[in-house]
This record gives C-alpha cells, structure tokens and sequence, in this order.
C-alpha cells in the first residue's frame, strides 16, 4: 500500500510517461532517418562522381581507340603500297641469285680453259 500512496494518479502518469516516451522515440526515429537519408545522398553523391569519372574514362579509350583504328588503316595503305617494291625485291634476288650461279660457273669454266691454256703452252715449249 505505500507504493499507492506515494505514486501520483495512475492515469496522469501513464499519459504523461507515454507522451515523454512517444517524443523520444519520435525524435530517435526522426535521427535515424536522417541519417538514412544523409547515407543515402552520399551513395548517391559518390555514384555520381564515379559515373562522371568512368564516363570520361570511357571517352578518352574511344578517342585512343578511334587514333589507333586510324594508326591501323595507315599502316595497312602504307603496307599495300610497299608490296609491289618488295615483288621487285624479291625477283631482283632471284636475277642475282642466277647471276652468282653463272659467275661462279664462268670462273670454273675460265680455271679449266686456264689449266688447258698452260697445258698447250708447256706442250709447245716442250
């Protein structure tokens, strides 16, 4: 019965700690969502710049691409117009190869003719 005594209308006091309850958890709520919110904007904050960051990122590999592409094109023209000076390359070493050859058969045959030569002159003088 003393705690009876010493606590104030039942009534009263379950409105009022209701009420007092009601506000702090409203207020816990109202932070907590406002920090959902301020994470939320950061995400989003941070996407964005790493969306601005990839597109240029992307920008500058087309342009590399687009330079390389074009590098790529000379380099193949470039490439098409050598090929005839390489076909005269390639029969103008076949012509030397058979010059060699024909060289090389000449001076055997002029080491024959000279051994003949010396033959018939010391024939003569013999």
């Amino acid at each position: 019965m003393a705690d009876t005594a010493a606590a104030p209308p039942a009534g009263e006091n379950r409105k009022e700690t209701l009420s007092k309850a009601s506000a702090v958890m409203f207020e816990k709520v109202s932070k907590h969502l406002q920090g959902e919110l301020y994470a939320s904007t950061e995400d989003y904050t941070l996407l964005e710049k790493m969306n601005e960051v990839t597109t240029a990122k992307f920008k500058e590999l087309t342009e590399q691409a687009a330079t390389i592409n074009q590098d790529m094109s000379k380099l193949r023209e470039e490439s098409s117009e050598l090929v005839p000076a390489l076909d005269q390359i390639d029969v103008l070493e076949t012509s030397v190869e058979e010059l060699v050859n024909t060289a090389t058969l000449l001076d055997d045959y002029a080491k024959k003719l000279e051994g003949k030569y010396k033959e018939i002159i010391v024939a003569r003088r013999s």
